[in-house]
This record gives structure tokens, C-alpha cells and sequence, in this order.
């Protein structure tokens, strides 16, 4: 249920996870809770996000200027455009597996076997690995 500012939703199906405070990076159109058909709670690395699935009219018009470009996608170039364009390819993987392995490797070290609560710095390590792959699956 939306608070009447639309600034808070608070579930009363069972879910008891109480009241979430609704924030975004844009300026956002606020949908009434008819709009509304469906919530989703995701938990990421970096806190947890409502997904809403909204009904609405959409209307895309475009206008042709008369040009039309083949684009071929490829491994080696990320792109290659009929006039002879090629765009590299930016590899964000490949970049960003230093760090990875770097940060793999500190939770492997903190990690310690057969204790049961682990240390504050094996779950600072596990967060920041976690926060990693979450930029690498955004970015690639």
C-alpha cells in the first residue's frame, strides 16, 4: 500500500518486511496503485530495490531521415557500421578481473574454516566482493 505522498510503501500481504522508503534517481512520474499490478523486492549488494510493473500507454514516433546503416556485431570489434565505422571492444570484464581476484583472494584469506561466526573483516571482504560483481554485471 503507497503512503498518499507516494514517498513510502508498506506491504500487508504477509510479507513482513514493514515500511520502505521510495526514492529515485530521476524525476519520475509517480503511478497511482491502480497502475500499479505488481511489486517486487530485489536485495543486491548495495540494499534492497521495489521493482514496479506499471501499466501505461506508450507512444514512440520516428521520423526516417533516409539513411539506413547496416551494423555488424562481432568479437573483435564490438561493432563494425556499413560506412566503415569500427567500434572497439571495451572489454569490461577483462578490466575489472584484477580487482576481482584481488578481492576474491582477501575473503579466501579471512575465510577461517570450522568457525562458526566469522570475523567482522571476512564480512567487510565479502561485502566488498559482492559490491564488485555487482558493478561487472551492470557494466558488462
Amino acid at each position: 500500500m503507497l503512503s498518499p505522498d507516494r514517498k513510502k510503501i508498506e506491504f500487508k500481504d504477509g510479507f513482513k518486511a514493514g515500511v520502505f522508503e521510495l526514492w529515485t534517481s530521476r524525476d519520475l512520474v509517480w503511478y497511482s496503485e491502480q497502475q500499479i499490478s505488481r511489486v517486487r523486492v530485489v536485495r543486491r549488494a548495495d540494499g534492497y530495490y521495489c521493482q514496479f510493473l506499471v501499466n501505461v500507454e506508450r507512444k514512440e514516433t520516428h521520423n526516417f531521415q533516409g539513411n539506413v546503416v547496416g551494423i555488424d556485431l562481432g568479437l573483435n570489434a564490438f561493432y563494425t557500421d556499413s560506412n566503415g565505422d569500427v567500434v572497439e571492444n571495451p572489454k569490461y570484464l577483462r578490466k575489472s578481473e584484477k580487482r576481482l581476484k584481488k578481492l576474491q583472494r582477501r575473503v579466501s584469506r579471512r575465510h577461517e574454516k570450522g568457525k562458526k561466526p566469522q570475523s567482522n573483516n571476512y564480512h567487510k571482504a565479502r561485502i566488498q566482493l559482492a559490491r564488485q560483481h555487482l558493478k561487472i554485471s551492470f557494466t558488462a
